[in-house]
């Protein structure tokens, strides 16, 4: 994946001028309008949340690294969309560009509704970069967005008119917000694991099974789709009545990620990250990671994208050992990375929890398991067909899903 050189002398960094406070529109008149952000106005959204987003970044790498995004199998050819909420009333700037008094981003992806035993594959979108300058804040423009685009998405990018069944997105203000527009709020959890150096790992690991490293091209050969299908197709026989919903957790999902941490580890001065997960191939267990860097080096994360667990060693303990020793081997990668934070692993299941508990039984300690009621809040709005007794239950809330 060629990443491109940081930063651009070609870059647009100058931050769009506010709305006059004496011109700043109702949230609920008839002028303001969502609608799709031209190529510039992105750009001028991208500029607007560099300083809160960009992390280590420059502003004009920051701005690089969202093209470079863009540009992924995940979200190219025009399937990530910016939108911006604006007052169609306010004239465009000398550039053409329009007021941006709100802005957001949807990723249409593949995702799998399973229900009395079926499963069926269908197009939902993800939503993220929800943003709004504090010069506008206060005047509900977030919320007319989140209005407009809840509608909008009923339809948008389905095939043959299709309706869709839901969208989600991850919130990081806290679990109200969204829930008022129908987004609602799913158990948010979390373990973390500690950085392990050399000489510890090479102890800790003797008695766990060998696993190998896994590389971009190795992740093409893991089936983690059809083992998230078998695994909601297991559940859905026992729980009638009950929508169970995951996004696939694909290939494209991962490279988005992988070309993230690519992008931002070149513009550190930091060699590229070449292993992306590791996997024990007796049984097929696996683990897909990525690095995130956050402004202060403390904060650095190796993330868990997903665990791939094939139904047949689920639950067993051959499938617990080896799962034991991909967390090991995680713990070490983030010593390796300087992920000072160490390994996170989102949703985790029992299997994950009771592998990485047997990892503490020397010290003693018990895995705390984290849930987040602040920061990124899984969140689904469900718009499919709602019979007497109808539940929807979000699985595999794993960080791949994120955007």
């Amino acid at each position: 994946m060629a990443i491109p050189a940081v930063p651009n002398g070609d870059t647009v960094v100058e931050k769009p001028v506010a709305v006059d406070p004496s011109q700043l529109p109702s949230s609920k008149s008839s002028d303001v309008r969502l609608v799709q952000a031209t190529l510039s106005e992105h750009i001028q959204c991208s500029r607007l949340n560099a300083e809160e987003w960009r992390g280590p970044l420059t502003i004009e790498q920051y701005l690089k690294r969202e093209k470079h995004l863009m540009a992924q199998e995940l979200t190219k050819d025009g399937k990530e969309v910016p939108w911006i909420l604006t007052d169609t009333s306010l004239p465009a700037d000398e550039h053409g560009n329009r007021a941006i008094l709100a802005s957001c981003e949807t990723i249409p992806t593949r995702a799998y509704v399973a229900r009395d035993g079926k499963v069926d594959t269908v197009l939902i979108h993800g939503i993220g970069s929800v943003f709004t300058r504090p010069e506008h804040r206060g005047k509900s423009y977030a919320s007319r967005m989140m209005t407009e685009l809840g509608k909008t998405l009923d339809t948008f990018q389905q095939p043959n008119g299709h309706r869709s069944l839901f969208s989600v997105l991850y919130s990081d203000i806290g679990q109200n917000f969204y829930s008022r527009f129908g987004w609602q709020a799913f158990p948010s959890t979390h373990i973390r694991l500690g950085q392990m150096s050399s000489a510890t790992y090479q102890t800790a690991s003797e008695g766990l099974p060998s696993v190998q490293d896994l590389t971009s091209a190795d992740l093409r050969t893991i089936p983690a789709k059809q083992y998230v299908q078998d695994e909601l197709q297991t559940l859905a026989r026992t729980m009638p009545g009950v929508s169970l919903v995951a996004v696939a957790p694909s290939v494209e999902h991962f490279e988005w990620h992988h070309a993230r941490e690519e992008f931002v580890s070149k513009a550190l001065g930091r060699s590229l990250p070449q292993t992306k997960g590791a996997i024990h191939e007796p049984t097929g267990v696996a683990v897909i990671w990525s690095r995130t860097f956050a402004a202060e080096k403390s904060s650095w994360t190796l993330h868990i994208l997903h665990v791939a667990v094939p139904p047949s060693v689920k639950g067993s303990q051959e499938g617990q050992a080896a799962l034991a020793a991909l967390l090991l081997r995680a713990q070490h990668e983030a010593c390796r990375s300087e992920t000072l934070t160490g390994v996170e692993v989102w949703d985790p299941s029992e299997d994950v929890i009771a592998a990485a508990q047997s990892l503490q039984k020397e010290k003693g300690d018990k895995i705390e398991i984290i849930h987040r009621d602040q920061d990124h809040i899984c969140s689904l709005r469900w718009i499919g067909p709602e019979p007497a007794g109808h539940r929807v239950d979000w699985r595999f809330t794993q960080k791949y899903a994120w955007c």
